[in-house]
């Protein structure tokens, strides 16, 4: 029977420095990347079948998801209130 040797934890991945790039470059990025980022949450609705299509087909023509479609015209709806 063979004996393999292991470790247990993680190997160490190379620093920014090692990899040609500027550390502040870097954290900077991640900062505004996290900065950015909001907590989502699920909501489940019913809207009539012809909307939904024609969402579908809005979205398809502009290229955007209808999710991003719904999100700003609900921040448009409520931002007007």
């Amino acid at each position: 029977m063979t004996t393999k040797k292991f470790t247990l934890g993680r190997t160490p991945r190379e620093t920014a420095s090692q990899r040609g790039r500027h550390p502040e470059t870097d954290a900077a990025h991640v900062d505004h990347f996290v900065a950015a980022r909001e907590p989502e949450t699920t909501k489940t609705f019913r809207i009539p079948v012809s909307l939904s299509r024609r969402l579908r087909i809005h979205a398809a023509q502009t290229g955007q998801t209808e999710k991003e479609i719904l999100i700003r015209l609900l921040m448009e709806y409520l931002d007007s209130q």
